[in-house]
């Protein structure tokens, strides 16, 4: 799974499972502490304040009623002098507090009444046993009730999104580049009528369909169209040559020219549309090839066919580029991208570089706006409509690029030119010789 991916609704719900369970478990550990302080701090310090008063009443009828002495609770009484006391109570402040007596943990609580002294011993593990009995075993015996719901709960959830994210899993686990969209199976998901993962599995079945029918549609289209286009351009390159073995002057050879180029130009886009109408690379079509040797065949085309009286193209053969690729794949690429470079160039020079793993063409055209780099590829789109062309030839460019796995990357300033680099990537059959 991509390490970027977002969490499925089943580990969320798992998340969610478990943070319910540790704010539960907070809650009741929280109220374990809340109830040992209540019974404590409160219920603990009321009963023993309760005793002095009730001692003291008592002793204001009877001076010789008796200081409490149960199997809980024992009495130290004093006038003053505290060396009658034991050494762990002499020094201690009225008031409630935790003392260390004779080995033990217990809770102590001193009241006084003009010259006499009441301490009160009270034992500890009672105050224990009231918390674990009032306080732990209840919230315990609530903990796990609250579990067994929430698991339920959980269990009950993870059913309910169950099939969504065997959906969902079916699809990310299907290989759309290596087999046909049809072939996803969604049938096994059945159900209600009204379930939503038979309404998801039914919509997108339904947009499978759609779209395969409109693909082939477009495909078909470009196939007959292609394959219908070649006879009579064909033809018409032929008697085009012809006439250009005549010996025309001026307007007819300028437009005998003016015909072959656009004849040319015809052929070259009904082979590229042939070619994408596969929808994919064939492998009995890929061979190692120069780059280099194609891009100097093409200059050879375009400065026959474009008029590049005022520019100057220059190849930089930095290195001895091979890749493997389908030759008029490759002449699609870089025809078209080197042509463009010509058309926008008015005057000036057009530099070619042909670098390790990628070739770069640059000229000193008129440039483009951040807007124009957005759109450049895309189909019918030209950013200067004085400028011949259907507006096609980048569409390509991109479309085979993607085919391949090639990247086309644009680096464009209006008024200082532009630069299209592209990068073989995996297709590069070798690092590269520096050419010397």
């Amino acid at each position: 799974m991509n390490a970027n991916a977002q969490p499925r609704v089943q580990s969320r719900l798992l998340r969610a499972f478990v943070l319910q369970l540790a704010l539960i478990s907070f809650a009741t550990v929280a109220g374990v502490m809340a109830a040992s302080l209540v019974a404590e701090r409160i219920l603990v310090n009321q009963a023993l304040s309760g005793e002095a008063d009730y001692f003291w009443a008592q002793r204001k009828h009877n001076p010789a009623f008796p200081i409490p002495n149960t199997l809980n609770l024992q009495a130290y009484l004093h006038n003053g002098d505290n060396t009658l006391l034991p050494s762990e109570l002499r020094s201690l402040p009225p008031g409630q507090q935790r003392v260390n007596f004779q080995g033990d943990e217990l809770i102590a609580y001193v009241s006084t009444n003009k010259d006499e002294t009441l301490t009160l011993l009270f034992q500890d593990e009672t105050v224990s046993n009231l918390g674990f009995y009032f306080g732990v075993v209840p919230l315990t015996l609530v903990l796990l009730l609250m579990y067994a719901l929430a698991y339920l709960t959980y269990q009950l959830s993870k059913r309910a999104v169950s099939p969504i994210a065997k959906l969902a899993d079916t699809i990310e686990h299907f290989d759309f580049n290596a087999r046909d969209a049809a072939e996803l199976d969604l049938s096994k998901f059945s159900g209600p009528h009204n379930s939503e993962t038979l309404v998801l599995a039914d919509a997108l079945q339904h947009f499978i369909e759609r779209t395969n029918e409109s693909l082939e549609r477009e495909r078909n289209f470009a196939r007959y169209a292609s394959h219908e286009l070649r006879t009579p351009l064909a033809v018409i390159d032929g008697s085009v040559s012809s006439l250009a073995l005549l010996d025309l002057q001026e307007k007819p050879a300028r437009a005998v020219e003016r015909i072959k180029r656009a004849s040319r130009h015809m052929l070259d886009l009904t082979s590229t549309l042939l070619l994408l109408a596969r929808d994919q690379k064939n492998g009995d079509h890929l061979t190692n090839l120069s780059v280099n040797s194609v891009i100097e065949d093409l200059i050879s085309e375009i400065n026959a066919v474009v008029p590049t009286d005022n520019i100057l193209i220059t190849h930089h053969r930095n290195h001895d580029l091979h890749i493997l690729a389908s030759e008029a794949s490759l002449r699609i690429v870089i025809g078209n991208v080197l042509r463009n470079a010509c058309l926008y160039t008015e005057a000036g020079a057009v530099d070619i570089y042909c670098d390790k793993y990628a070739i770069t063409i640059a000229d000193n055209g008129p440039g483009l706006s951040q807007a124009d780099q957005r759109r450049v590829f895309d189909p019918f789109y030209r950013v200067e409509k004085r400028v011949s062309g259907s507006g096609l030839g980048l569409s390509l460019v991109k479309t085979t690029c993607d085919t391949y796995g090639w990247q086309v990357n644009i680096n464009s300033e209006l008024g200082t030119g532009s630069s299209f680099t592209i990068s073989f990537g995996d297709s590069v059959t070798g690092p590269g010789n520096r050419v010397q």
